[in-house]
């Protein structure tokens, strides 16, 4: 009879202490939490699944990132754009937890050093605003051929090197 109610017990409390475990476990990952994530990353908030983004012991490893940003992958394996080019640490440019609100792209447009895209603002392109190139509501851009922008009188009659007779400040022939 003692073995039986022994046995009820410890059943008994093991199933309490892993309910109070899970209870605690959501709790404290709230707790711990820095700050609400941006509303571009909502959802990884709402998991509560930290290990998305963290390792445990440290912050954030690029391969994470890298894991569901493939395009920006993409950039940094062939060297092209701002990420290609510029430094390999996520965390150098963007920060996460400090609100839904929050662009975690942030930067100062209007003092942004174009050359470190490998894109040179040369001519006329120097005169245009941000949108003007970058028009789906992002920096990335997946072409630079002139013709991504620029109708192509020529109907390719010439090929992609347009600056062989074409100038940045003038699209007339010089």
């Amino acid at each position: 009879m003692k073995k039986k109610y022994f046995l009820s017990l410890l059943l008994f409390s093991i199933i309490i202490l892993f309910l109070f475990y899970t209870g605690l476990h959501i709790r404290w990952s709230r707790m711990l939490s820095p700050g609400a994530l941006s509303l571009a990353h909502a959802e990884l908030d709402l998991s509560e699944d930290c290990q998305a983004c963290h390792t445990k012991g440290k912050q954030i490893e690029n391969g994470k990132c890298l894991e569901c940003h493939g395009e920006i992958r993409d950039k940094m394996d062939l060297g092209l754009g701002l990420h290609g080019l510029a430094s390999e640490e996520c965390l150098d440019c963007h920060s996460e937890h400090h609100g839904e609100e929050t662009n975690i792209a942030y930067f100062d447009k209007e003092n942004f050093d174009h050359t470190k895209t490998g894109w040179l603002l040369e001519g006329r392109h120097r005169l245009l605003k941000c949108e003007a190139c970058h028009i789906k509501g992002t920096f990335l851009l997946d072409k630079t051929e002139c013709a991504h922008c620029h109708q192509d009188f020529h109907e390719g009659e010439y090929g992609n090197e347009c600056a062989e007779c074409h100038t940045q400040d003038t699209f007339r022939m010089e």
